[in-house]
């Protein structure tokens, strides 16, 4: 692949060096994550995030989850996500911040 041509993927990386490839379309229902891609992290394809592994592993479930799901959110018809319960909290608290 030439330097010009760009990735359908992105790497997201924790702060404990766990790193998952990511659609970028997925990636990109964050604004944060979206708003990284004039920077650095959008020429080279990698985001570093400050949160652990489990923590985004459970954010890009979700992210993959959202858009999934995303066009029958109307009907209703959409099973539950669910979430490991010592996890809530964080969870809760770096989805904010990721604006998902």
């Amino acid at each position: 692949m030439s330097g010009t041509e760009e990735s359908s993927y992105v790497t997201l990386v924790s702060a404990d060096n766990h790193k998952f490839i990511v659609l970028k379309e997925v990636a990109l229902i964050s604004s944060v994550l979206r708003s990284t891609q004039g920077f650095g992290e959008g020429r080279t394809g990698k985001i570093s995030l400050d949160m652990d592994g489990d923590i985004l592993e459970c954010i890009v479930d979700y992210l993959y989850y959202h858009y999934k799901y995303k066009d029958l959110a109307e009907s209703g018809n959409i099973p539950e996500f669910n979430i490991p319960t010592h996890l809530a909290l964080e969870l809760l608290v770096k989805a904010d911040f990721l604006d998902i």
